[in-house]
């Protein structure tokens, strides 16, 4: 009679554990890879704007006329106009004034005022223009909704974040068909192009407007030694030489004398030059002639002339040359552009997220066939959630881990539903919830040698701190300070929220310093 075979449970056992661990492996594993796969390696901290392959590109209107038409002889006409010696001032260039007229009459003379900027191509990142309108009659300043204009060296991209932004000012809007027809502005592009290396532009057209208003407008934006404003134009038209060299003169004395007087007779482009006049006296800059002559010295002809000048306008001597941004602020700034361009779809995933988390208690899954791929790029965010003005959950990264909008998800969904703080927000309670985001750049200790002059080194209203002693560790986002504004009761309040005692110092305290860019409901 045949025996069964005993089994072996020590083996079996054996075998069931090595499964089971090989089962934990692959799916620690797999949930690392799938991880890894859903974020993009970029950091957000990092962003700079990317071309758009569908779009609108204002196209050339005097190609053929006021200067060459075909991409090779334009090419070699700029380049001999620029072969002139340069330095004639050691600052950077803030304003250039430079004429608008076809090349064979004002582009040597424009040519003295852009070859100053080559050296510093690698700082001038957007240009303003702004010329007078020829062809339309309006009130203010146009600007255009364009993405690039053309030319036949290629396409320059309009800066659309600080168009936007003046388009929300007094005396601006948008308006194409004031740039349309209009050379002003057109005729300057072929020489930044061949000067500047990589750069946006402004493009404004103004008609009857106001220099005071324009200057007040543009004057935060040449703050920044990155901005150059080309003013666009012509002098003194259809006079005889002998006066309008007396029109022109008096012109270059009022520019001189920083005296915002320049009458319409005296110049196609009066307006522009009184903003110049005051953006110069605004910002202490020391405006320089570079050039002033006729059509008649080009043309001969004496009886009817237009002037043409060329100034710049750069720092005066005895000012201070501009920090270098550190890190964190190159880092703000980069996100303020991430923000601008991409802030309305990241509240729109905050929302998203915070409705499926109380309506069906779980956390939304983010897809990337919906939203847009740099929004994958790994970043470090906050959500914090009000309701009457009063907080009903924050929580965040403080290190970018994965794409920025899973992170965003994952906060609002903690914010609202683990937040140790508060209860569970309800469905009653949804449409009272207010939310915002809170973008975070990169950390940067912060050294010091006692707790008095860690307050002295802390900028309020634009740290955040995050305080580590041991393994307790305390974060205040920059906007605490609106609650706090004493760096003493900050600082004591840090600890607290760390679990000291505002008393407690030690040399082992680490602080470190953070900066923040906001996206808030009420402005998408």
């Amino acid at each position: 009679m045949n025996q069964k075979p005993e089994i072996d449970y020590g083996r079996v056992w054996h075998y069931l554990w090595i499964a089971a661990a090989l089962l934990a492996l692959l799916a620690v594993n797999y949930c690392a890879f799938n991880k890894y796969l859903s974020s993009n390696a970029g950091l957000i901290n990092d962003f700079t704007p990317q071309e758009n392959d569908m779009e609108k590109s204002r196209s050339p209107a005097v190609a053929g006329l006021f200067y060459s038409a075909e991409a090779r002889q334009l090419d070699k006409e700029v380049k001999h106009y620029l072969n002139l010696p340069a330095g004639v001032g050691n600052k950077q260039p803030r304003i250039l004034i430079v004429p608008h007229a076809g090349y064979y009459y004002s582009a040597q003379t424009a040519a003295k005022a852009y070859v100053e900027l080559a050296q510093y191509a690698d700082t001038i990142h957007t240009v303003i223009l702004l010329g007078p309108s020829h062809h339309v009659a309006f009130k203010g300043a146009a600007l255009s909704a364009s993405d690039s204009f053309s030319t036949p060296l290629g396409k320059v991209k309009v800066n659309k974040a600080i168009s936007g932004e003046l388009a929300a000012k007094p005396g601006f809007e948008y308006n194409d068909r004031a740039h349309v027809r209009e050379h002003s502005l057109e005729v300057q592009l072929p020489f930044l192009q061949k000067v500047l290396q990589k750069f946006t532009i402004v493009p404004l057209v103004y008609g009857d407007a106001e220099p005071g208003v324009l200057a007040a407008a543009l004057s935060p934006y040449l703050a920044n030694p990155g901005v150059l404003l080309v003013v666009s134009a012509d002098l003194s038209h259809y006079y005889e030489a002998p006066q309008a060299e007396i029109l022109d003169k008096n012109t270059a004395e009022l520019v001189a004398e920083s005296a915002p007087e320049v009458e319409n007779h005296m110049s196609c482009g009066a307006i522009g030059i009184n903003t110049a006049i005051l953006l110069a006296k605004s910002l202490n800059l020391q405006p320089q002639l570079l050039d002033l002559t006729h059509s008649g010295n080009i043309s001969g002809d004496m009886a009817s002339v237009v002037g043409y000048a060329s100034w710049l306008f750069s720092d005066r001597q005895n000012k201070e040359e501009p920090e270098p941004l550190t890190p964190i602020e190159q880092e703000s700034e980069n996100l303020e552009k991430f923000a601008r361009r991409y802030g309305v779809r990241l509240m729109e995933i905050a929302r998203r997220s915070l409705e499926t988390a109380v309506n069906e208690q779980k956390q939304l899954k983010i897809s990337r066939q919906d939203y847009e791929d740099i929004l994958f790029d790994k970043g470090a965010s906050f959500v914090t959630l009000k309701s009457g003005g009063a907080l009903r959950g924050c929580i965040g990264t403080l290190v970018p881990q994965e794409g920025i909008a899973m992170d965003v998800a994952a906060n609002a969904y903690r914010a609202a539903m683990e937040d140790s703080r508060f209860k569970p927000v309800t469905a009653e309670e949804l449409k009272d919830i207010e939310i915002s985001v809170s973008l975070l750049t990169d950390f940067e200790r912060i050294r010091f040698s006692s707790e008095e002059d860690l307050r002295e080194q802390i900028i309020p209203g634009v740290d955040g701190l995050v305080l580590r002693d041991g393994d307790r560790q305390g974060v205040f986002l920059p906007v605490v300070w609106q609650e706090i504004p004493d760096k003493e009761e900050f600082v004591d309040s840090l600890k607290l929220k760390a679990g000291l005692s505002p008393n407690y110092w030690s040399d082992k305290i680490k602080i470190y310093r953070f900066r923040t860019v906001e996206i808030k409901q009420d402005e998408n």
